[in-house]
């Protein structure tokens, strides 16, 4: 996902997937800066579906879910 797509699934909470894993919902977006230049990089805090722990992962590998978690 672009940074306006997981924004987008923040907003909406809708279900992601991430590594093969369904997560409920998008809960944080993280900018970080990447080394010593200007380069941005955007994460998301991913919650499991028993609403119990999070997951950060690279907004790039994070796909939007096909159904509700």
């Amino acid at each position: 996902m672009t940074g306006a797509e997981l924004k987008a699934a923040l907003l909406e909470e809708c279900p992601v997937s991430y590594a093969g894993i369904t997560y409920q919902k998008v809960t944080a977006l993280i900018y970080r800066k990447a080394g010593k230049g200007t380069r941005i990089q955007i994460s998301g805090e991913l919650l499991d579906r028993n609403g119990r722990a999070v997951v950060i992962a690279p907004a790039e590998k994070i796909e939007r879910g096909t159904s509700n978690a």
